[in-house]
């Protein structure tokens, strides 16, 4: 059970919302001033790999090491290990499935794997710690996009003031469970898909549309050398800034964080 409440403790959970390709774990991975010290990731599809013989920022989280265990007795023993020692880590969970089960049974052993890795989370939860944790992809093993009733939920409910500090990571607006969403004062978003999803971010984020259209616009013209976001760093009205990411393997800046101005984005 979590311990040490405290009140006082800032709300720090952030959602990330882009379409295919619109660069999503890159802004977990990169974005200035988001991510803590101490980390632990629900890493499906292994997006947070390390390897050692790669030197880019986009290995592992930013370019941090991540330890990756695909059973629950290793990963929790690492992650208790990790966590007691006070030092700055990051694990990651990525259990395997049987290759047998059908669709819907895949679906619900995931989930399974996801509530047991977010009640150790809440377990290890501390109000005079900060522990940072990730999930991707959370609108696949979510049932509704209302009330969210798992330990999820909790952990956005009432993570805040136990230092826990939640970051999911969505494609649309629409798949975000409402309990996730309005508990998250901070959100980051990428490129759009569609015309219709972008009017409908823009009023969740309190936008504007013509800024939210342009930064999917400039992602598409600089392709494989710029990433644009939007990002709300707090709650309330207002408190929008653009930001962009160089991708561009052959520039100097490769993996450089940047904040825009507004004027800037719009090309004024």
């Amino acid at each position: 059970m979590a311990i040490n409440p405290n009140n006082e403790l800032d709300a720090l959970h952030v959602c990330y919302l882009a379409g295919t390709g619109g660069g999503k774990t890159a802004a977990v991975k990169l974005l200035k001033g988001l991510m803590g010290s101490q980390v632990a990731i629900f890493d499906l599809y292994g997006d947070y790999k390390y390897d050692a013989r790669k030197n880019t920022p986009f290995n592992g989280l930013g370019g941090r090491v991540v330890y990756h265990f695909d059973t629950r007795q290793k990963f929790a023993a690492a992650f208790a290990d990790a966590w007691r020692s006070g030092q700055k880590f990051v694990v990651a969970y990525s259990p395997l499935f049987s290759e047998s089960l059908s669709q819907s049974q895949l679906k619900e052993a995931k989930k399974k794997e996801l509530h047991w890795f977010g009640r150790l989370m809440w377990t290890a939860a501390d109000g005079k710690r900060r522990l940072d944790v990730i999930i991707e992809e959370l609108a696949k093993l979510t049932s509704t996009a209302g009330k969210d009733d798992s330990i999820v939920g909790e952990m956005a409910t009432g993570g805040r003031k136990f230092g826990l500090v939640l970051h999911t990571v969505f494609q649309r607006s629409q798949e975000v469970p409402k309990t996730i969403w309005n508990n998250s004062p901070r959100k980051v978003l990428g490129a759009q898909e569609s015309r219709h999803d972008a009017k409908l971010i823009a009023v969740e984020l309190d936008a504007d549309l013509n800024d939210v259209i342009q930064l999917s616009k400039m992602n598409g013209q600089h392709s494989k050398k710029r990433l644009h976001y939007l990002v709300k760093s707090a709650g309330g009205i207002g408190n929008i800034d653009p930001y962009k990411i160089n991708i561009d393997k052959s520039c100097v800046q490769f993996g450089n964080c940047e904040k825009l101005t507004l004027e800037k984005l719009r090309g004024i």
